[in-house]
């Protein structure tokens, strides 16, 4: 195959695009980082080191209770309204206004990132801010894949919240339990935050998709 030889006239047309294709790479890697969690990390949950109190602050997930659930980490999850999710797109489950609250979706939907079944958008907040939503596994299989996350509620159903800070950003995922054998997965990514703010802008954007699925 024959080199491709780069001209001075053909560099004008390349280099505007390189720092941007780069930008969209790494925050698409940065938000696997931490969901990857859900897909392939072991599950230790059963020798992994006790918790001490409520790992994560999450106060939007407790609503008007300020103590976390009381619940054992591996019960069934509860799930009050089944939802349906055959046929849903996961792109659609956010809308222009709720994007705006955490920065502006900048650029086209991402599908099947940062997993199958999920659609992201990156953020106009700050750099490589992102945002998405999917569906993913049961409830059970994501307590024992994150030992370290924290079972809440949204209207009523079992939640299991995990933050986590990749260099800058600030990183949490929900999985809702939709039904006994799947979960609405919402992740939120933002540059210089506290897990409080994140958790409780993710409360809201789980709260509206969950919502946003029509009932089994």
């Amino acid at each position: 195959m024959n080199a491709v030889k780069i001209t001075r006239r053909s560099r004008p047309h390349t280099q505007p695009t390189r720092p941007r294709k780069r930008a969209a790479r790494r925050s698409k890697l940065r938000t696997l980082a931490v969901v990857t969690a859900l897909a392939l990390a072991p599950a230790v949950s059963a020798c992994a080191n006790p918790i001490k109190g409520d790992p994560i602050p999450a106060a939007g997930f407790y609503g008007s209770d300020p103590q976390p659930p009381t619940a054992p980490r591996t019960s069934e999850p509860q799930v009050p309204q089944p939802r349906r999710v055959d046929g849903i797109d996961p792109c659609t489950l956010f809308t222009p206004e709720e994007f705006a609250r955490v920065g502006g979706a900048v650029g086209p939907p991402r599908p099947g990132t940062p997993l199958p079944s999920t659609c992201s958008y990156a953020l106009g907040g700050g750099p490589e801010d992102a945002v998405g939503a999917g569906f993913h596994l049961p409830y059970a299989e994501v307590v024992k894949r994150q030992p370290q996350g924290a079972p809440v509620a949204v209207d009523g159903h079992s939640t299991w919240l995990y933050c986590e800070l990749v260099d800058v950003h600030q990183t949490c995922t929900a999985s809702t339990a939709v039904s006994q054998d799947r979960t609405l997965l919402t992740l939120l990514s933002k540059q210089g935050a506290t897990a409080a703010d994140t958790a409780d802008q993710l409360f809201a954007l789980t709260t509206s998709a969950l919502r946003r699925l029509p009932p089994a």
